[in-house]
């Protein structure tokens, strides 16, 4: 469990990838979002934990405008409640309205249909941390050099291929908004995490193709926050850039 108050230093990139003609994905940071951008630098920013903070990655889905909108709206809703939110209670109710706000906005215009996001992210307080997900987005606690997965995908578990690696697919069982059946139901949970902490979001841009072991030694390699955040963007970038790609790197004291 944190201790009262402090501050996070949190480090941002969102970049369409090598492959997309546009950026579907968006984040925020407190009361930051960031949409649509193609950034090739990290930007950092500090955030004083006097209210609820939310970090979080969103990576839209449905086709390349209507993607961009749903994510668009999930960050810009999560920053203007993120101050009000107390616990896991609220961050669930928050994540079903914006699902039914995405599926409402697809209802309405037709060319939006199927229209949805994932999200991952934390919710951090003055003397508590929450984690919570819905999709395939990550979110990882780093203990030492290790990384930890809190989120919980929303995805098919595929066996590993030939040479041990990962098959990742497009594939989500839910998202906000989307055309999956049956009801959303969001994975939320308190992250007791000893301060200071660090903790790494991504979109699964960087997941599907960077592996574990490989971000760890990426974040232990490197000298800042700034350099670790771009070379995790350069390795994803290397490894084919087939997705837009976005990293949220932040640390609490």
């Amino acid at each position: 469990m944190g201790v009262a108050g402090g501050e996070v230093i949190v480090t941002a990139l969102t970049h369409r990838g090598a492959v997309r003609s546009a950026n579907e994905d968006a984040v925020v940071m407190g009361a930051l979002t960031v949409a649509g951008a193609n950034m090739t630098s990290p930007v950092r920013c500090v955030l004083p934990i006097s209210e609820p903070v939310i970090l979080a990655v969103a990576d839209g889905i449905g086709g390349q405008a209507a993607g961009e909108i749903a994510s668009e709206h999930a960050v810009h809703r999560l920053a203007e409640t993120g101050p009000r939110l107390d616990g896991p209670t609220k961050i669930a109710q928050l994540l079903s309205n914006i699902d039914e706000e995405i599926k409402d906005h697809a209802q309405q215009h037709t060319e939006f249909s199927g229209m949805g996001t994932t999200v991952a992210g934390l919710l951090l307080k003055d003397d508590r941390n929450y984690w919570f997900n819905v999709g395939d987005s990550r979110t990882y606690r780093l203990d030492g050099q290790r990384l930890i997965q809190l989120s919980e995908d929303d995805a098919p578990v595929l066996p590993p291929s030939e040479d041990g690696r990962p098959v990742t697919t497009n594939f989500i069982t839910q998202s906000l908004g989307g055309s999956s059946g049956g009801g959303m139901e969001p994975h939320v949970d308190v992250d007791e995490a000893p301060d200071p902490s660090t903790w790494l979001m991504c979109s699964d841009g960087l997941s599907d193709l960077v592996l574990p072991d490989e971000m760890e030694r990426i974040l232990a390699e490197a000298g800042s926050d700034e350099a670790a955040v771009h070379a995790l963007w350069q390795a994803a970038m290397e490894a084919g850039g087939k997705d837009n790609i976005s990293i949220l790197l932040a640390r609490r004291s």
